[in-house]
């Protein structure tokens, strides 16, 4: 019997088990690290709607409800993640955070932390490109020990805070949108680094990822030279959070800010004003320790795709360019699915 196992219960390995029982693999198990579908959706923080409209956030299967051209919430991407769980009864494991991985001619073995081990020939790695927010450990004498925060542990109660003092690093679209919430009622600075570039929300009246999939532009091979300097700009979508935006909603710019200031038992002064709170907006980064077992050099964030091309039978979905720029995205799950080589076990 065509078997396999998928790492992650989240959008990607939704989707990767539904494309498996098409082709064949009947007996198809997803391990879940938490106790839900879409888990790093359920952490993201409140009033967050994705940059792309329903008809390029739904998985392969089942339309999302509602209008195609609105903007989902994460509420909504949150319970459509359920319904397509549902819809299609895939073999959820939850409560299985997979820790390590090992393979011998018999395929994969997974252990996870309860004690439980999985085998399989084909071991599909669908943990999302957004798993662990950066963040900084500060000691108990730091002024903003218990002051900082990310886009996952900031809370609405913070957000619907007022009159206080707020630095936000990192002005990626999370960044800027946090930024803006949070000057409805506060003072709010926003540390920026390299010039960002930006594409309109909507063009011509369509969703600006209408014309990028109509021309072929989120498919097109990372190696053409289009794509190479579409990946060094990193454009992304930007709908009312553009510099001159922000500025006119109240939040003030300053340089790229030293994340060691935070360190120190004084408080910081931007613009003669003492921050109260600290928001790192600066990215995330994946934990594959779990792969470590499988080559005898360390799994990182560079050497992962590497390690996934040597070993026969894994597989890794949404990351950031594994093909093109749609391979992070919802909408280029399918795209990047049919370009692997499966093994008919």
């Amino acid at each position: 019997m065509k078997q396999a196992i998928i790492v992650g219960a989240g959008h990607a390995g939704l989707a990767t088990a539904y494309l498996l029982k098409q082709k064949g693999y009947h007996e198809v198990i997803i391990l879940e690290a938490s106790s839900e579908v879409g888990s790093a959706w359920r952490k993201r923080y409140e009033g967050l709607a994705l940059f792309t409209s329903k008809r390029y956030s739904q998985l392969p299967g089942l339309k999302m409800t509602g209008n195609a051209n609105e903007y989902p919430t994460k509420q909504e991407f949150i319970d459509y993640l359920k319904q397509y769980a549902d819809n299609f009864q895939f073999d959820i494991s939850f409560c299985r955070k997979v820790i390590d991985a090992r393979k011998d001619t018999n395929g994969f073995t997974l252990s996870c932390e309860n004690g439980e081990t999985y085998q399989s020939k084909m071991l599909f790695i669908c943990t999302g490109a957004f798993q662990i927010p950066d963040n900084l450990h500060l000691n108990n004498n730091a002024f903003y020990q218990n002051r900082v925060f990310t886009p996952e542990s900031v809370g609405n109660r913070h957000l619907t805070c007022k009159s206080e003092n707020w630095l936000v690093i990192g002005d990626g679209a999370s960044g800027r949108q946090l930024a803006k919430m949070l000057a409805e009622n506060n003072r709010v600075f926003l540390s920026s680094g390299k010039q960002r570039s930006f594409l309109p929300q909507r063009l011509f009246g369509k969703d600006v990822f209408f014309w990028l999939d109509k021309f072929g532009i989120t498919r097109l091979d990372k190696r053409h030279w289009l794509a190479k300097r579409i990946q060094k700009s990193d454009p992304f979508p930007a709908d009312g959070i553009r510099n001159n935006q922000l500025i006119k909603a109240g939040v003030m710019f300053c340089k790229r800010f030293d994340l060691n200031k935070l360190k120190s038992e004084k408080p910081v002064i931007l613009a003669g004003q003492s921050i109260d709170r600290v928001l790192i907006a600066t990215g995330y980064k994946n934990d594959f320790s779990w792969l470590n077992n499988l080559t005898t050099e360390k799994v990182g964030e560079q050497s992962i795709l590497k390690t996934v091309s040597k070993i026969s039978g894994l597989y890794i979905l949404s990351q950031p360019w594994l093909s093109s720029r749609g391979s992070g995205l919802i909408m280029g799950i399918e795209h990047d699915f049919n370009l692997l080589d499966l093994l008919e076990c």
